[in-house]
């Protein structure tokens, strides 16, 4: 009797659990849906970042890069991410040349082809 009432409560508590989390999940997928507007920058599931340029019905048009302009699922968007802000100071340097250190040429080394000629 006691392990029946035991086994009967467990199963409540994990249908509990299960349910919990059930609505806890509709209700970040509908905060997140109520995000998705013209101009919010987005994560997709692929990690793929952008500006959302227009929204249909159950897909976006989304910016990657200037003029790159993708067509994707809504529910593909994984957040809603703060949109980096560009810094002068990254744009006004200018990275220093590299400089190449001379390497020697490789016809100065022996290639095994001609090694083996030379010795038949």
């Amino acid at each position: 009797m006691t392990d029946s009432l035991f086994l009967f409560l467990a199963l409540a508590f994990l249908g509990a659990m299960l349910f919990y989390s059930s609505n806890k999940r509709k209700k970040a997928a509908k905060t997140l849906q109520a995000q998705v507007v013209n101009g919010a920058y987005v994560m997709l599931t692929s990690g793929i970042y952008g500006k959302i340029t227009a929204v249909l019905e159950n897909r976006i048009e989304l910016e990657t890069a200037p003029g790159q302009k993708l067509l994707v699922a809504t529910g593909a968007i994984r957040s809603i991410e703060e949109q980096p802000k560009k810094s002068k100071s990254a744009s006004a340097a200018k990275p220093a040349a590299k400089s190449v250190p001379k390497t020697k040429s490789r016809s100065a080394a022996k290639s095994p082809a001609k090694s083996l000629a030379k010795k038949k």
